[in-house]
């Protein structure tokens, strides 16, 4: 086991950092969110391509038509999920849509604990809890129920959805596909979605400004390479929900930078909410990790 591996929990909250800037950078794009899934993709599938065609070649075609389809399946789930939550942050407000785009570990739970029959910690399930409602009261209880934001919740939630099902089939399939391949195979397939988007909806190419071509690049490197590639990766040494309850603390990194870049301060609500994210990620980390070591009870399940 090397050193990243030993860390993945750390890599993790770092990947976490990253994909909160996501936000920030659809605000300052002036473009459809289906040309902004596009240009993602556009600008980062080269980097995945070289690591699967010259590192892993073997790897890459050696993959089974049953491994391809899983892949696809990512990929799909991960084109819902960027749409769903660009569209979001176009209507309604970025704490809002943080923060319901976050649910997606109660949807986890209730996949795996309800349906798949697994094994979960009550401790880790308070965790979970007690994260999420810090994260609802980071907002205030200002939702803003009415109009475009009405619209641009039910988005952020359909975002939680979608990103829970792609955690479950990354899960599921990293244990079978090498990593690098396996990114490469699920971004090429949401790439594709995209750009048959692009085309049924007419939406044009080319004609977008400069500073919106930058934005596009640098959304590209920070959170697709520096979040959801390393988030595919950790998916191979941590678990979905793991992963999903950090990223409520998204709700916390997003506030910040909404501070710095559109001087939006945070309410007492929001500190306050903040506070009680953070105790609820570290109590879950606490009891998860005991609970991989089969210290402590766990729900009724399958093994």
């Amino acid at each position: 086991m090397n050193v990243f591996e030993r860390n993945a929990k750390k890599v993790v909250i770092f990947a976490a950092l990253a994909a909160s800037s996501s936000a920030i950078f659809v605000r300052f794009i002036n473009a459809d969110a289906i040309a902004i899934g596009f240009y993602r993709l556009t600008f980062a599938l080269p980097f995945f391509a070289v690591g699967a065609f010259v590192w892993n070649r073997k790897e890459l075609f050696s993959i089974t038509p049953k491994q391809l389809i899983g892949c696809a399946l990512g990929g799909l789930f991960l084109t819902g999920h960027f749409f769903t939550w660009f569209t979001a942050i176009e209507n309604t407000t970025v704490a809002s849509a943080v923060v319901i785009c976050s649910t997606d570990p109660i949807i986890i739970l209730a996949i795996t604990a309800g349906i798949l029959k697994e094994k979960t910690s009550w401790k880790a399930v308070v965790g979970v809890l007690i994260a999420l409602t810090g994260a609802a009261i980071i907002t205030g209880g200002d939702y803003s129920f009415a109009g475009d934001s009405i619209f641009g919740d039910i988005m952020a939630f359909l975002g939680a959805l979608f990103i829970a099902l792609y955690f479950l089939t990354g899960r599921k399939m990293r244990k079978e596909i090498n990593a690098t391949v396996y990114v490469f195979l699920v971004f090429t397939a949401c790439w594709i979605a995209f750009t048959v988007g692009m085309l049924l909806t007419g939406t044009p190419f080319t004609g977008y400004s400069k500073m919106d071509y930058i934005n596009l690049f640098a959304m590209a490197m920070v959170c697709q390479i520096g979040a959801h590639a390393v988030f595919n990766w950790c998916l191979g040494h941590v678990s979905p929900l793991y992963i999903s309850t950090i990223e409520t603390g998204e709700a916390i990194f997003a506030s910040i930078l909404a501070v710095i870049f559109f001087a939006e301060i945070p309410t007492a609500w929001q500190l306050v909410g903040g506070g009680i994210t953070i105790c609820g990620l570290l109590y879950y980390n606490y009891h998860d990790a005991q609970n991989q070591s089969g210290k402590i009870g766990e729900l009724p399940g399958n093994d």
